[in-house]
């Protein structure tokens, strides 16, 4: 055997040896919390969330949509869009996303009273905002992270559904495209207004009639959409406030 050769097994084992015990308790680490999500009550769910959604101290402009591991009868792709949001004119409407040989996101006359995603149903969450020193201007807070830290009541609504790893739970249930993940991935979120979480370059969309910069409607990731296709997109519904029949869609793949 050559020098080289030998050489590049010895770096290959050593990398075993030293990647081996991490991996194996991350996949330890995620197993327990998997478990313990799908054990969580309704009851227990809408409780986080609620307090998720009390660190916020300025209204909310915006939701995600988070896990309830309830299934439903039918499998269209149908996001009924809350009201009370502001400069926000499709408050009300329903929004179907369809993937066949493209990615079609439209409005429907459909009677919808929650998100319902490939027979998984899940509930929006009102994104925490904050004031900020500039008094005009104000920050969304996506991560659980600072959730967390803001909430004794959050902490401990966590601790009892997931003793050990509450921040992890957190991610997941927020996640909803993030599969089996455990960690917080902005891209793995479905947004209703808020703001885009690039997969690429931001890719900012203008009417064309005012030239105004388009507002976020709907943020959703592929793999929500179809089982097959798309599974590495994200896909963005713009619309135009001032002309709320103005609207666009955008793909960005990873």
């Amino acid at each position: 055997m050559s020098p080289l050769l030998t050489i590049a097994l010895f770096l290959l084992m050593l990398g075993a040896i030293l990647l081996g015990p991490p991996i194996v308790r991350y996949n330890r680490v995620r197993r327990e919390v998997l478990r313990y999500a799908a054990a969580a009550s309704s009851a227990q769910l809408e409780a986080i969330y609620a307090l998720v959604e009390q660190t916020g101290t300025v209204a909310s402009n915006g939701f995600v949509l988070a896990r309830t591991y309830r299934k439903t009868e039918h499998e269209r792709c149908l996001v009924p869009l809350p009201e009370g949001l502001p400069d926000f004119p499709w408050s009300g409407r329903v929004i179907e996303v369809v993937a066949a040989d493209e990615v079609v996101v439209r409005f429907v006359d459909e009677p919808a009273t929650e998100p319902v995603l490939l027979g998984e149903a899940y509930r929006p969450v009102r994104v925490p905002r904050h004031a900020t020193r500039k008094p005009a201007r104000h920050r969304n807070v996506y991560s659980p992270g600072e959730y967390v830290a803001a909430s004794a009541p959050l902490r401990e609504a966590l601790a009892a559904a997931c003793p050990n790893h509450p921040l992890k739970l957190l991610s997941h249930l927020l996640c909803a495209a993030g599969g089996d993940g455990v960690e917080f991935e902005p891209i793995d979120q479905a947004r209703i207004g808020t703001s885009p979480s690039w997969v690429q370059d931001p890719e900012y969309q203008y009417c064309d009639d005012c030239r105004k910069r388009m507002r976020l409607i709907l943020q959703v990731p592929g793999p929500l959409i179809s089982r097959k296709a798309f599974r590495r997109g994200t896909f963005y519904f713009f619309g135009c406030p001032a002309h709320p029949d103005r609207t666009r869609t955008l793909g960005q793949y990873t």
